[in-house]
């Protein structure tokens, strides 16, 4: 009889122990998931903001290339001074229609870390009073800074800092129009 009850205490104990290993081992196991899931949203979310700035600074050059004129504007909303920089680009693009000539005036600036692209359509290019609202479409998010600066020799250089969970991605460049108007009508 002696003997029985040892054999059921090492049995008890015996499960306790594995009990308890199976326990570390999970717990192990779900750490090392945890840090796996943690590492692979933030590669995730890092390479969507890559995306959306390369995407954003590709549609500002495209518009730039296609463009008459661009202007850097400041705060107050007017045209800087050659070489000043401001926040906001305004690029007029003409638009060939049938027998004349129309034009276009696209905005890109950044409101509540979202950069926009604002289309209007220009009764009168010359003539800011009288455009025609058309679209305002959300263009990227967690944008920190946009920056466009213009030289004397009509070249826009631009900025674009998009920041997110701690990362940061910043693109740089310099852009002119291919039709070779220079920046702010100069």
């Amino acid at each position: 009889m002696k003997c029985l009850n040892n054999q059921i205490g090492s049995t008890l104990i015996e499960t306790m122990v594995v009990l308890v290993l199976i326990a570390l081992f999970t717990s192990s196991l779900m750490a090392v998931y945890w840090a796996s899931a943690n590492s692979f949203n933030r590669t995730i979310s890092m390479s969507e903001m890559q995306y959306t700035t390369r995407e954003a600074r590709q549609l500002i050059l495209k518009d730039m290339y296609c463009c008459e004129r661009a202007e850097v504007l400041g705060l107050d909303g007017g045209p800087t001074d050659m070489g000043g920089a401001g926040s906001c680009l305004r690029v007029t693009i003409p638009i060939m229609q049938e027998a004349d000539v129309e034009y276009m005036a696209i905005y890109y600036y950044v409101e509540n870390g979202k950069l926009y692209r604002n289309r209007f359509m220009l009764h009168d290019k010359y003539n800011i009073g009288d455009d025609e609202f058309l679209d305002k479409i959300p263009i990227a998010d967690h944008m920190g800074v946009l920056s466009f600066s213009s030289s004397a020799a009509g070249v826009l250089e631009y900025e674009l800092i998009c920041s997110c969970n701690k990362a940061t991605f910043e693109v740089q460049g310099t852009a002119s129009s291919r039709m070779h108007y220079s920046i702010n009508g100069i």
